[in-house]
């Protein structure tokens, strides 16, 4: 069975393109400031000086509409704003551009659906249960993606995406390996999870041993036991090894999130297999903060909202499948 990697949800062209990104930013600036005069003419400037931007300005209305985060814009007539809201468009922009490429990315995902279908899936915010032919089973987590190939004398499974706890039958014969990214997990029988996220691979042992190789095809440490776990960074960076308590192991098949000492640009990023929209992080220094906690999945902008409350951070929501992440505003200096 050929193994072909998923694509990213949002497609190539319209990511990259300069056009379409301007007709998105333009959008979001004349939806937040629909009495600025001096906006509107120069909106009106952008979309005379080149065909293409027009059509990619009515792409973009269309999108937003079938989205259903924003209203048509139907705004009144500009009228001249004070000086003291000029002030404030610098400051705005930066968030803006960053809204608009969140916006993008959510508008474009509701359009053309997530990337093609893996042997087997699971849709964001369920976990999916599945038995093999030889009798393992294995439990995806939300939003995880495998593909399979059982042949004489191997028996093989690549992890696309997300998370999986595997139950391997035991077959000496045939030996259990899993992929994920660049890293080799080998079973003969035992109960293990992988879990793949853009920064690392994670394996921890629930029952029997595996070896985990590293890209260059190496034992990244001795055999995991149980309660053993190891995270390789696909950075190359050093493994880590760990102990877990036996409840530890693969505790999002409870829906719970465990998190100890982690930045919160990566706990974001485990929120996001569980939220059907856009998570953004507007402040990368934000993001390195670290938190330790407890979190359901079940509700994920709930668990956001109690993890990043001790950061003096809180959310934004934009319509039903954007939600920004970002420092509370601080309070006016009194003169």
């Amino acid at each position: 069975m050929t193994e072909t990697p998923l694509s990213s949800p949002v497609s190539a062209p319209l990511q990259h393109d300069p056009i379409w990104q301007a007709a998105m930013d333009w959008l979001l600036q004349c939806r937040a400031a629909p009495d600025d005069l001096s906006l509107h003419q120069a909106h009106a400037r952008w979309l005379a000086a080149d065909e293409r931007h027009a059509a990619a300005w009515r792409k973009a209305e269309k999108v937003w509409l079938l989205s259903g985060l924003l209203q048509p814009l139907d705004t009144p007539e500009p009228q001249p704003v004070p000086a003291s809201v000029h002030k404030l468009r610098g400051r705005r922009h930066g968030w803006r551009r960053a809204m608009a490429a969140a916006a993008l990315a959510a508008c474009v995902l509701l359009l053309v659906g997530r990337a093609p279908p893996a042997d087997l899936a699971s849709p964001v915010g369920e976990h999916r249960q599945l038995r093999l032919s030889d009798g393992s089973r294995i439990e995806l987590g939300s939003d995880s993606a495998i593909r399979v190939a059982f042949e004489p004398g191997t028996r093989a499974v690549t992890l696309l995406r997300g998370q999986a706890f595997f139950e391997v039958s035991h077959d000496a014969a045939r030996p259990f390996t899993v992929q994920a990214a660049n890293v080799t997990v080998r079973v003969v029988g035992t109960a293990f999870d992988v879990d793949l996220s853009r920064h690392a691979v994670e394996v921890a042992v629930q029952s029997g041993a595996v070896q985990v190789r590293d890209g260059r095809g190496e034992l990244a440490t001795p055999a995991l036991g149980p309660g053993d776990s190891l995270r390789l960074g696909l950075d190359h960076s050093p493994p880590q090894r760990g102990r877990l308590l036996p409840g530890q192991v693969a505790p999002w098949r409870q829906w719970q999130l465990l998190v100890n000492d982690r930045p919160l640009s990566e706990v974001i990023e485990t929120l996001r297999d569980y939220y059907p929209g856009v998570l953004l992080l507007t402040d990368s220094a934000l993001g390195e903060r670290r938190i330790t906690a407890s979190l359901n999945l079940r509700s994920p902008v709930s668990a956001l909202q109690l993890a990043i409350a001790p950061l003096g951070a809180h959310l934004r929501q934009w319509g039903p499948y954007l939600t920004l992440i970002d420092e509370e505003p601080q309070a006016p200096v009194k003169q």
